[in-house]
């Protein structure tokens, strides 16, 4: 990653798009954001590293960002052997960052020798939106949520705000929003009046957009789940987050806590 701490969040918001876009890819088990973060900035070798994750492969990598430009180094690497399976480097203008994830997403994939099926590819071509400025807000916003505290969950909220002002077709951005307001719900930290209705509001705009978001079932589901009471509704959402993103962490949690609620 970028040895600017300032530039972390779009490293660290790079990198977990770029685990999404994977984790989608059927046949291919990827490791949990909050397993695989765990070793950002550590020096630890390979073998470690997959043998702690349980993985066969690590994809690792750099990222340095000036102005508009930037350049992002990485590799596949076996755990086994500590040999390379690919690897590759892209000085690009910041404006080619999401072709550049596709294609990252596209080598890791035909290194592993994974046939892609048609849905798989084009999950994979999906781009939300081609305005640099409000993604990077939307990376801002990913940021500030993933520490899950009340003052950085309301600037998440400002900044997925900020990024629907500038394009307010951003599914992703609607899909933040709703997932902040629903960890402020379901740990009672907002009044549920003040949470549960925005978060329903954003997760079906989401979907109006893209359908195809995992995040937005989720939400959708712990809404019908925690708010409205609506038993088949929430399971119906978690099964559709499970189809889209199998290796979806936040929807294999929360289904699991239906479940338990269920009695099931």
């Amino acid at each position: 990653m970028s040895a600017d701490k300032e530039q972390e969040y779009f490293c660290d918001g790079l990198a977990d798009e770029l685990l999404n876009m994977l984790a989608k890819v059927e046949g291919l088990r990827v490791t949990a954001r909050t397993s695989s973060f765990s070793f950002k900035g550590e020096k630890v070798d390979i073998a470690t590293i997959g043998e702690k994750l349980n993985v066969e492969s690590v994809l690792e990598g750099s990222v340095r960002k000036a102005d508009n430009q930037v350049r992002i180094t990485t590799q596949l690497i076996k755990v086994p052997d500590g040999y390379h399976l690919w690897s590759e480097t892209y000085d690009r203008s910041l404006d080619d960052i999401f072709v550049i994830q596709e294609e990252i997403a596209r080598a890791v994939v035909g290194a592993l020798k994974i046939k892609l099926l048609a849905e798989p590819q084009a999950r994979l071509a999906r781009h939300q939106t081609k305005n640099m400025e409000a993604y990077n807000l939307y990376l801002l916003g990913r940021h500030y949520y993933s520490s899950g505290l009340e003052p950085d969950l309301m600037k998440a909220i400002k900044y997925f705000e900020r990024a629907l002002e500038v394009d307010s077709t951003y599914a992703l951005a609607y899909a933040g929003l709703a997932d902040a307001y629903t960890i402020l719900g379901v740990y009672n930290i907002l009044p549920p009046e003040d949470t549960w209705p925005n978060a329903r509001a954003a997760a079906e705009k989401a979907l109006v957009i893209d359908d195809g978001l995992a995040e937005a079932h989720t939400s959708l589901a712990m809404v019908k789940l925690y708010y409205e009471w609506d038993w088949p509704g929430a399971e119906r959402e978690f099964k559709r987050a499970l189809e889209i993103n199998p290796n979806s962490v936040d929807a294999h949690l929360w289904y699991a806590d239906f479940l338990s609620a269920m009695l099931r």
